[in-house]
Parts: C-alpha cells; structure tokens; sequence
C-alpha cells in the first residue's frame, strides 16, 4: 500500500528534494512496540520507482536509542524503502544494486560453507512519494523473517570432543538459504549444522539457533548423526513433530521451536524442550 502524510511544508532553498522523517515500530505478536528489545541494528535500502538503488543508510543501536527510525533527502518521486533488523556477522546481503536482485542468507550460502545459523533478522519494507515543498512523515513496520530453534541431546555416553561440542552432529535439512527483499523465501533446499555444546557441568548439550521462516506444512527434517561413525541414528520429521504437539509458527512473529532428545542406550525418545528451561538467547 502507498501512503503519503503530508506535513508542514519544505523551508530550504532547494525545493525539489524534502525531508521524509521514518518512524520503526515492531509489535511482534502483540499491541505494545517491542522494537527496542528485539532489533539492534537496521540497514535501510531506498529503491527508485524502476527498482534502482539510490541510498543506503546503517543505523547502530546508539542510533536507533537515540531516535528510532531516521530522515530521508530525497528528491520529489516514489521509492520503495527496505529494512533488514539484526544484519550482523551470520547474514550478507548480496546484489543489492537492484531491487529484484538483491537477496539475504548467511555468508556460507555464498561461499557453500557449512552453514550452522542466521541472525535473528526482521524486515520491514514501505512504499513512499515525496512531493515538492511538502514534508512527509510514514511508519515501517517490521515483521520477523527467522525462526529460533532450540535442541538439547539429553543422556549422551559419549565424551564431548576436545573443542566441547557434542558427539551427535546435528543435520536440519530441507531449510529455506535465501529471502529477497519482498519477503520471499526460496525453495532451494539446504541443511544447516547447528552446534551443540555442554553448558556448565550437565551432561546436557545445548544448540541455539535460527533458521529462516519455514510453515507448518514442511519437509523439514533433524538428523542426529554419531561424529564417530558418520552413522545417522536419528531422524525427526519436523511437519509431525510440530502437529503431534500442537506448535505452530504460520503468522506468528516470535516463535521458538525447542526439542529435547534423550537417548537412553539404543533409544531415543523425543519431546518439546519445556518452556520454561528456555532462556533468552538468540533474538
């Protein structure tokens, strides 16, 4: 949708250009703006109305405390404003120069690393017009564009490795690499390979990480694959993971997946990771 609120009218000496002053709000799933404990950083692209990119502007935290969303120059015309939340080390944003081109995913996507996480991205995207000697004034809303998955490998007779992690290497395959600027998610399938560790003294491994949305209806799968043998010795379906307990993530914005694995000798019994064993973490 386009939506122009005009203002006050442009005092400067040249009025072909005017400022347009952007507000940044994130509800999440409820009615109070959460934005402030859930985006730290923004990345803002302006698209001309062929799709060109003619600005970018990065916003720190100090930035976004300070006041949170930013004034654009710009001169009289339409323009498409994009803005990625949280684009730190686990995302890249490649081929930005054009809006149908530009595409989002972890840096290992690009170089076909292993790929173990993303950010916790959000986006938020606005159609703008600018008018001569009028002032403008709009809001972007941001929506969640990650999932928080949560593992924990319970039971575990194997010694962790020397670096710590866990003897099962974790597989999640059939996950979504890539998101463009529109919200579209790709259909290509990649697995990630998140990491587990020890925390403290438990015998309990622990994987935080996040994955690009996905919908209840999935082909998602976890594979729990002995590092030993290179033996796969367990695989979960999410799709019937997620029915059975009743967890859904279609229109949700803040959603955490969290799943225990106990292996008990030869066995491995599966259920949710209970919610109050899951702690603040990624996102």
């Amino acid at each position: 949708m386009l939506l122009v609120v005009l203002a006050t009218g442009c005092i400067k000496e040249d009025l072909d250009s005017c400022d347009t002053n952007l507000i940044f709000r994130y509800f999440g799933d409820g009615t109070k703006d959460i934005f402030p404990e859930k985006i730290e950083k923004v990345d803002l692209y302006v698209y001309s109305e062929n799709g060109a990119l003619i600005e970018t502007i990065g916003l720190n935290q100090g930035d976004l405390r300070r006041y949170q969303g930013t004034p654009l120059n710009l001169p009289t015309g339409k323009y498409r404003v994009v803005c990625w939340g949280n684009t730190k080390n686990d995302t890249r944003i490649d081929q930005p120069m054009a809006l149908n081109t530009a595409l989002v995913a972890a840096p290992h996507y690009f170089t076909r690393e292993i790929i173990t996480t993303n950010d916790s991205l959000y986006i938020g995207s606005r159609d703008i017009e600018i008018f001569q000697d009028a002032s403008n004034a709009d809001t972007v809303y941001f929506s969640s564009s990650h999932i928080k998955m949560y593992l924990e490998l319970d039971g575990l007779e194997d010694a962790a490795w020397t670096d710590g992690t866990s003897p099962i290497e974790i597989e999640v395959g059939n996950l979504s690499p890539t998101v463009d600027f529109a919200k579209t998610f790709s259909s290509e399938n990649v697995s990630y390979r998140p990491i587990a560790k020890k925390e403290e003294d438990t015998p309990v491994y622990k994987s935080r990480f996040n994955v690009l949305r996905f919908n209840d209806n999935n082909s998602i799968y976890i594979n729990l694959v002995s590092k030993k043998t290179s033996k796969t010795i367990y695989t979960l379906n999410l799709k019937d993971f997620m029915k059975y307990n009743q967890i859904s993530v279609d229109g949700i914005n803040e959603v955490t997946i969290g799943i225990r694995f106990r292996f008990n000798g030869t066995s491995v019994t599966v259920q949710p990771w209970d919610e109050e064993v899951i702690k603040p973490g990624l996102g």
